[in-house]
């Protein structure tokens, strides 16, 4: 089996560290990279290619939203999943309205990051309750 190719897109070193860490040893993820901003995001994930762009909603000098968007365009292939705090609720409906594939809740257990990765790149929506919940009501 071919390793889901995923970029993660935080700004916070430690959460990156943590999430190398998470999936270090996993055999159906691969991280291909990295990137502390959401320019950076656009660019390595054009020039990379993921299955999936793991990613903060908040990112220095082009926020997620605006990634999200520009995703859709330029890397059309890739899927968004968030990884991010709850108090981005509201932003969780448009990321997904836009095109996200799923919200990943930071404050989640561990287990959670390849699964939902692993989801989310089979294709299907990757929401915690909470979320499902606030989602069905905007929609």
């Amino acid at each position: 089996m071919t390793p889901i190719k995923v970029l993660i897109a935080d700004a916070q070193p430690v959460v990156v560290e943590g999430i190398r860490s998470v999936l270090g040893d996993s055999g159906s993820v691969q991280i291909v990279g990295e990137a502390a901003d959401g320019l950076e995001t656009v660019s390595k994930a054009v020039q990379l290619d993921p299955d999936v762009v793991l990613m903060d909603l908040r990112l220095p000098r082009l926020d997620g939203l605006s990634v999200i968007r520009t995703l859709q365009t330029r890397a059309p292939r890739s899927k968004v999943l968030l990884f991010a705090a709850t108090e981005s609720r509201d932003e969780f409906v448009e990321a997904m309205k836009l095109g996200c594939c799923g919200v990943l809740l930071k404050e989640g257990p561990l287990h959670l990051i390849e699964k939902s990765i692993t989801r989310v790149h089979a294709g299907e929506i990757w929401l915690d309750a909470s979320t499902t919940a606030a989602v069905i009501r905007q929609f």
